[in-house]
């Protein structure tokens, strides 16, 4: 019951928010390192080459659809025509065996049961809807950063790296949630464009992949840091809140590291040192952000998504309040010499 009503403001924010209309199920993630060893067990490895494509050893690529086939999210996706092949992940079969063996452009994995189809045909294992609002991605940076930021349409532009036609483009879909100011664009609300955020954000999206490696987080950080990663999950937080035992790491990187070459060897979501995220918000990877961690609120996001315990809605709620004495704070040092 604790549980449910700490993450109360949430539901209410989801239910009620009216800056943006997403569909249920945008920006889950794929966990694909059973796809992956399927699929090299199949004699088709690939390696993670974008958010949503796949490279095989052959050089085709494959367009890495969401578990569920009848899904498109047309926010910037390439086209599926554009790809070689269709790869489907996920544990159940359903209905797509009759497509995968009338499409031989389609390859089905059923990485639980180390099943893979292609070519029309079972080539290893045992026998066996809506559309995302256009530049939805752009309006979350936008609001983080005015909500903590503020200022001029350039300051927005140079703080999220986006073009400034898709600053102005966000910020009309923002409406009256933002208001120009002497000094640039606030939030009307601070506290109200924070929460809705946090609850309405729908996830970085991509692909995560998992491994481990015996050495310390801090160590492993570090390293990543060292090679353009974003870090994010409750390392992330601990950096900007004490409180939070940073017993788990999240990477953000634009292209997948080489991590047996850095020594890691795949491992499974529970036993896993280190996740890499390859996402579709590419607004993550902005330059400010770039060597670095992930902001308050991305980072409440990946430890939100990943749970409902205790421990996870205690620190999403602290660094819910952080967010929020940041941006009171933020503005009152931005007002203060102002006549």
């Amino acid at each position: 019951m604790r549980v449910m009503m700490g993450r109360q403001w949430v539901q209410d924010i989801r239910h009620e928010q009216t800056i943006l209309s997403l569909p249920f199920g945008l920006g889950w993630t794929i966990d694909i390192t059973q796809t992956l060893t399927a699929l090299a067990a199949a004699g088709m490895p690939a390696t993670v080459e974008a958010f949503d494509r796949l490279r095989f050893e052959d050089g085709r690529t494959g367009f890495l659809s969401t578990p569920d086939p009848t899904t498109t999210i047309t926010d910037g996706t390439p086209d599926s025509r554009d790809a070689d092949l269709i790869v489907l992940p996920g544990g159940s079969e359903g209905g797509v065996l009759s497509l995968a063996r009338r499409y031989r452009d389609l390859v089905v994995v059923n990485g639980k049961r180390q099943r893979v189809w292609a070519d029309g045909r079972q080539v290893s294992g045992s026998s066996m809807q809506r559309d995302a609002t256009p530049g939805w991605r752009n309006v979350f940076a936008i609001a983080r950063t005015i909500t903590v930021d503020g200022g001029s349409t350039n300051d927005v532009t140079d703080r999220t790296g986006l073009p400034v036609e898709q600053v102005r483009a966000a910020l009309v879909a923002l409406g009256e949630h933002v208001v120009h100011t002497p000094l640039g664009w606030e939030a009307t609300d601070r506290s109200a464009l924070a929460d809705w955020v946090l609850a309405a954000y729908p996830g970085a999206g991509g692909i995560r992949t998992c491994w481990k490696r015996a050495a310390t987080l801090d160590e492993q950080a570090d390293e990543l840091i060292g090679l353009g990663g974003v870090m994010s999950d409750r390392w992330a937080a601990h950096q900007s809140w004490a409180e939070v035992a940073p017993n788990r790491l999240t990477a953000f990187f634009a292209t997948h590291p080489d991590m047996a070459a850095l020594g890691y060897e795949p491992a499974g979501v529970d036993e896993a040192t280190v996740k890499v995220l390859i996402p579709q918000d590419t607004s993550l990877l902005s330059p400010p952000n770039l060597g670095c961690c992930t902001d308050e609120f991305i980072t409440a996001s990946v430890i939100w998504q990943d749970g409902y315990t205790d421990a996870h809605t205690d620190a999403v709620n602290a660094l819910r309040q952080l967010l929020h004495f940041r941006a009171d704070t933020a503005h009152d040092l931005r007002w203060m010499h102002v006549p």
